[in-house]
Formats: structure tokens, sequence, C-alpha cells
């Protein structure tokens, strides 16, 4: 007769993919390296609410796209998602908020490209509407800067 117990205990990747979604600047070794990776996290949190911002100013202003099905409603989501995941990514600075922020940054920025160039819901916009260039710029420079800062969570060294 066997008996064996099994003790159904997690996965050492689930345990794994947790840690590192959950690490912060603190598992890198390198001061150096720690306090780059903290301010790259400082400025992408920083970005990513200056991007909430401009939305939630562009939905609100007289006449702005709160008055447009589907973008209307878009912009305001943005703009607290993207307030509230920075105010996450600067009080947790854990990987996982890193690359939540870079997406949403990176997605913003891409949706913007694709209502230029072909259109989104039944709206086009413009490269010369207000601040199209500027949400366009910062929002991949954010996007940019929290990837770099991702790549030493993902890969610490100790």
């Amino acid at each position: 007769m066997n008996t064996s117990t099994n003790t159904h205990q997690p996965s050492a990747s689930r345990r794994s993919l947790m840690t590192t979604l959950l690490s912060t600047p603190r598992v890198i070794a390198a001061p150096r390296t720690r306090a780059v990776v903290t301010g790259l996290i400082v400025v992408g949190a920083l970005l990513t609410a200056a991007s909430g911002v401009i939305h939630l100013y562009l939905w609100g202003e007289d006449n702005g796209y709160r008055q447009i099905p589907t973008i209307g409603p878009l912009f305001l989501a943005q703009a607290i998602v993207a307030i509230l995941l920075a105010l996450v990514l600067l009080g947790t600075r854990w990987l996982a908020a890193v690359v939540a922020a870079a997406g949403l940054l990176i997605g913003t920025a891409a949706g913007l490209l694709i209502s230029i160039e072909v259109g989104m819901f039944g709206f086009q916009e413009t490269w010369y509407a207000p601040w199209v260039k500027t949400s366009f710029a910062e929002e991949l420079a954010g996007g940019i800067v929290l990837l770099i800062a991702a790549w030493p969570l993902v890969r610490p060294r100790r």
C-alpha cells in the first residue's frame, strides 16, 4: 500500500513570480543603481500623473472631450486611473505598478496615434489639437523611463 502525503504547496515559479512582481528597488544591491532606479520611478510616476491631469483638463474644459461619445468617458477613465496609478507607484515602487504605469502610458500614446492616423470610435484627432503633441511626447517618455526602471527590478544583481 502506497501512503504518500500531498502537502500541496504553491509552486516555486508562482512564488517567484509574485516575489518578482512585488520587488522594489531594495532588491538592487548597488546603491547607485538603486538610487537611479528609484529616481526613474519617481519621474515615471510624475509623468503618469501629468498624463492623467492633461486628460482630466481636456475632459473638463468647456466644449471638451466629455462631449464626444465613448472618447469622453475614456478620457475621464484614463485620468482617474493614471492619477491613482501614479500614487500607487510612488507609494509602493513595486515592479507590478511600474509595468502597469508603463503600459498605461504607452497604450494611451498608441491610442492617440491611432485616433490621429485612422480614427477611433467615430472620432478622428489631429496633431494640431491642444495638448496633443505634449501629451504624446510625455506619455512616450514616461513609458520608456518606466520600462528602463523595470529592467533592474526584473533582473536584480545581488
